[in-house]
């Protein structure tokens, strides 16, 4: 439940007005839509209207626990209106439709860092250049992206707030299974791991500032990677 609540609190920093259903413009068939889209079985097929969205996918930092990576949820597409942004990258004229396809594709994002790859060399990002790494690429195929249900409140509520309901690395466990993610991060870039008297897995201090910082660096990492990676199958 605190993990709830933490990322609930997440979704409310992104922006000061607490309550913009009447900003967001979504009608009761919009929105209709976009539950359905929810519960429906996932998408097997990454298609070229989703792959249009997740180019344009605006990735934040969500403050929850360690801070992890996730899909802002104010504004999925970059600044300005959501639908008829997804309405432009997906090329129709049905906001019903467009609002699905970037539901299906918000909850594709996960599969497709495991779809995608990306080699190491500097992209842009923003105003200035990022070098994404092997070290990175590995890490974000590592990170554990929490379900819908786990993200506070129901999808229902998200959208009435005027937020849309999109997914997030588990702040955390941001890489599975230890809250102490620096040990798992080494174990996957094969980095040294000691193993202390009490019998708990650690790694020197030094080594834990570098990991710490590179958990941040997988948020620019991530935005870079769903701008620039190529699919190498697009079937889930």
């Amino acid at each position: 439940m605190r993990r709830q609540m933490l990322r609930l609190a997440s979704v409310l920093l992104c922006s000061p007005v607490l309550a913009r259903a009447a900003q967001t413009g979504l009608s009761g068939t919009v929105r209709r839509r976009i539950l359905a889209t929810i519960e429906a079985p996932l998408p097997q097929v990454l298609n070229v209207q989703h792959l249009a969205l997740i180019r344009r996918f605006r990735i934040d930092w969500s403050p929850v626990e360690s801070g992890a990576p996730m899909l802002n949820p104010e504004h999925p597409l970059g600044e300005g209106d959501t639908l008829a942004l997804a309405m432009q990258a997906t090329g129709g004229k049905d906001a019903a439709t467009a609002a699905q396809r970037l539901m299906e594709a918000a909850l594709l994002l996960p599969h497709f860092v495991q779809m995608a790859n990306l080699k190491p060399g500097t992209y842009a990002l923003g105003n200035t250049g990022f070098a994404f790494s092997g070290r990175h690429l590995t890490l974000l195929r590592r990170q554990a992206w929490m379900p819908l249900e786990m993200l506070g409140m129901a999808a229902e509520d998200y959208l009435a707030e005027g937020y849309w309901p999109t997914p997030s690395v588990d702040g955390k466990r941001p890489y599975g299974d230890f809250t102490n993610y620096p040990v798992e991060m080494a174990q996957a870039l094969g980095l040294p791991v000691r193993k202390q008297p009490d019998g708990v897995l650690a790694v020197t201090p030094v080594l834990q500032k570098e990991l710490e910082a590179l958990h941040e660096q997988t948020m620019p990492a991530l935005q870079v990677f769903v701008g620039h990676a190529g699919l190498m199958r697009n079937t889930v």
